[in-house]
């Protein structure tokens, strides 16, 4: 299986598994995935103690085989179990770093 095409199946189905952790009170969680653009999100969305929450908890790029972590604002980080279901921990960079990496490669 292509790296790309496996990695698109990890990440969408670790944020199916953890929408599915809801929270008794408070904000739905929701994943939203784009396999085609390459973007995966968990969201929290909904009332709690009368205001309106609307969080990005976790947030995370595919592009050319990298797994760009944007957020992670979950408990425990999802990095660990995006290695133990299949992706490489090189294959991970930060927004940062990924941005850096970008701009040296404009820059040549």
């Amino acid at each position: 299986m292509d790296q790309q095409l496996k990695y698109t199946d990890i990440l969408t189905r670790l944020m199916r598994d953890e929408e599915q952790y809801q929270p008794i009170n408070g904000p739905r969680i929701v994943s939203v995935c784009d396999p085609e653009k390459g973007q995966f999100l968990l969201v929290a969305a909904g009332w709690q103690n009368g205001r309106h929450i609307n969080r990005i908890l976790f947030h995370a790029q595919l592009a050319d085989g990298t797994v760009i972590i944007e957020s992670d604002k979950t408990e425990e980080g999802l990095k660990p179990l995006l290695i133990e279901a299949g992706i490489r921990a090189e294959d991970f960079l930060s927004s940062k770093d990924y941005n850096q990496s970008q701009s040296a490669q404009i820059a040549a």
